[in-house]
């Protein structure tokens, strides 16, 4: 009898250790919070893979101050997309302390010289994220600004006059134009 309750034991034991395996094996389904504190490996955090391309000309040969956001809060991701690369930069401090709970408002803060070589460690990207931003700060105006998902691998362009983002995954495009240049050949008329 006493191999018969060793072998219910282990059973039950094998089951539970399994459940509690599929739980980690997929960080971006919802785990319990009861779980994620628990146990080790639950906690649903991501690495993010970010690759880097500057253009030889960027920023008018100048140097790029670039920062990568993310945010928990729904609403103060909406207020970010409202703001320029500008805006952001003169009130960065002031959005950390009005959102003290934001604990990836700065994921990453960088400045790059054009054609610079650059290689980026896979970021955290805590459970809780919802979403992100990339905001690089150009001389010129414009908004240089720039969404992107936390949890899929994204290429960065810094360009002559603007920045773009597109999918890892994806064959690199070339980014489209900045939106203030026209492109269409107009006549000089006399």
């Amino acid at each position: 009898m006493g191999k018969w309750c060793l072998c219910w034991q282990l059973l039950v034991y094998s089951i539970g250790f399994a459940f509690l395996i599929s739980l980690t094996a997929c960080p971006a389904a919802k785990v319990p919070k009861a779980v994620r504190s628990t146990i080790p490996g639950a906690s649903g955090e991501t690495k993010l893979d970010v690759r880097v391309h500057i253009s030889p000309a960027a920023n008018r040969n100048n140097p790029v101050a670039v920062d990568l956001v993310l945010v928990t809060d729904k609403k103060l991701l909406k207020e970010l997309m409202k703001m320029s690369a500008r805006d952001w930069f003169a009130q960065k401090h002031q959005v950390q302390l009005d959102y003290p709970k934001e604990k990836d408002l700065t994921a990453g803060s960088w400045e790059w010289v054009p054609g610079q070589s650059v290689k980026l460690d896979r970021l955290n990207v805590r459970y809780e994220i919802v979403g992100g931003v990339v905001f690089a700060n150009y001389l010129n105006e414009g908004v240089h600004r720039a969404s992107i998902d936390p949890r899929k691998p994204f290429l960065l362009t810094l360009g002559e006059d603007d920045l773009c983002v597109q999918s890892s995954k994806q064959p690199t495009k070339p980014c489209p134009a900045p939106k203030s240049v026209v492109t269409s050949s107009a006549t000089k008329r006399d």
